[in-house]
């Protein structure tokens, strides 16, 4: 939606898109009415809506960094609001990048957002984080450890793999969920269905050799396998194993759509917008949104992508010249 950081210019351009056409542009579109007969439904892209912000706030005055945040998302759904009040309510309402699930429970309470991207899940596998979360909080033991604490008492979001931590934990990705070898009489929603945390054998297997046919064994179709460790996954990011990103964006999605899954039946429920919010407010001072798991993540992210990454024997011949220059 069009209209930068103007509340005029977002409530001009939607006031457009629902009044009636006439003569030549009527003609243009016919048989539609309104070019907004012929929209779907309503996009936002978050991220230029915050660098929009952030530069006429840097042009006015200085925000102290804790508040600023919240500032921002407070400003982004007020332009949002201001551009969806003219238009019909009956038609999908669609966000890009949100930062984290806070921010997305919000945008469906305050603003009534009905899609999002998987963006930020998407860019927790990239730099060797595992989602470890559920909506609406199920506080339950499932015999694995759960994710770390950050220092205001909250749980991280997730596990960062790169961490030392894991080098020599041999448990599924999540606590929050079950994998399906182990629990495989457990209900649907509580196990992680993804190929890293219940990984299944393949319908058939690619034989290149008799060797491969002997290896082969008498596995049936769709059996359920051991689940990836966290210690496996740490082992494979260290070694800049392209898999790894493989595993957890599986995890991640499917964590990511239990979330959606979670949101959906809290909606559907009695007193649906009472509970909703409770259960935000539970979800909030539950697990940490300043995510400062992802901030270490992205530095060990760094450190390994220089030292294995595309680019390293350049990188290393440079290095290698400077020492023996000196």
């Amino acid at each position: 939606m069009a209209g930068g950081t103007d509340d005029r210019a977002r409530k001009a351009f939607s006031e457009c898109l629902t009044e009636t056409l006439h003569g030549k542009d009527l003609e243009l579109v016919s048989p539609l009415r309104t070019l907004d007969e012929g929209v779907t439904g309503y996009v936002f892209d978050l991220v230029s809506l915050r660098d929009n912000i952030q530069a006429d706030r840097l042009q006015s005055t200085t925000i102290p960094i804790q508040h600023a945040i919240s500032e921002t998302e407070q400003e982004v759904q007020k332009l949002i609001k201001t551009s969806l009040h003219p238009l019909p309510v009956g038609k999908p309402r669609v966000v890009h990048s949100a930062l984290s699930p806070h921010e997305i429970l919000r945008l469906i309470r305050d603003v009534g957002i009905d899609l999002f991207d998987a963006h930020w899940a998407q860019r927790a596998a990239d730099i060797g984080i595992a989602l470890d979360f559920r909506f609406p909080v199920v506080e339950v033991e499932l015999n694995c450890p759960g994710p770390l604490r950050c220092a205001s008492g909250k749980q991280n979001l997730g596990h960062n793999l790169f961490d030392v931590t894991y080098a020599h934990d041999h448990s599924r990705l999540a606590s929050c969920f079950l994998d399906a070898n182990s629990s495989q009489t457990s209900a649907p929603d509580t196990i992680c269905p993804c190929g890293a945390c219940s990984p299944r054998a393949p319908p058939n297997h690619i034989v290149h050799n008799s060797v491969d046919a002997i290896g082969t064994g008498p596995q049936g179709v769709g059996d359920v396998q051991t689940p990836f460790t966290r210690a496996y996954i740490h082992h494979l990011l260290h070694t800049h194993e392209m898999s790894s990103h493989t595993l957890l964006a599986m995890h991640n999605l499917s964590v990511l759509d239990a979330f959606f899954a979670g949101i959906r039946d809290v909606l559907g429920g009695p007193d649906a917008a009472n509970t909703f919010a409770l259960e935000i407010e539970r979800f909030v001072a539950t697990y940490d949104e300043q995510m400062d798991v992802f901030t270490q993540a992205h530095g060990a992210w760094a450190r390994v992508e220089r030292e294995r990454g595309k680019g390293r024997l350049s990188r290393d011949k440079s290095d290698s010249t400077d020492l023996a220059v000196v």
